[in-house]
């Protein structure tokens, strides 16, 4: 609806429809500017911030400012794109293929009025100390 109702408000269009029910009878429904407006508030968005830590090994680099950090070994693992604001941070930490990292990010979600996630990124905001396991006692 979401497509639709964008496609239309670009040339200003309503859209009727008319079908057959299962029962038989006929019905009908339209998408006017008022319907288009609707939708419109709903796609409205807020920002939802957390601040997390990300760790696990390298997988993607790029120039650009941009790390993939995969959380573990298995193919199915999760994978972060952690976007770096400032480039040159990267550049100054020398990161290669395959180093473990612990990153803290900004979590931001985009929320739309219903609650639904219409995009995510992950923003780096500076390292994270390393998590040491507990000594275990005999």
């Amino acid at each position: 609806m979401d497509s639709l109702s964008r496609a239309l408000s670009k040339y200003s269009l309503d859209l009727g429809m008319t079908w057959y029910a299962a029962d038989g009878g006929m019905r009908r429904a339209q998408l006017t500017e008022r319907g288009r407006r609707h939708v419109e508030r709903l796609r409205e968005t807020r920002d939802r911030d957390q601040e997390i830590t990300i760790s696990g090994r390298i997988t993607e680099l790029r120039e650009s400012g941009w790390v993939k950090v995969k959380t573990g070994t298995a193919k199915n693992a999760y994978a972060y794109d952690v976007r770096f604001e400032e480039p040159e941070d990267l550049l100054r930490m020398r990161p290669g293929l395959g180093d473990n990292v612990h990153f803290r990010v900004r979590f931001r979600q985009r929320l739309d009025s219903v609650g639904i996630a219409r995009s995510t990124e992950y923003t780096y905001l500076g390292p994270a100390a390393e998590q040491t396991s507990l000594p275990l006692d005999p």
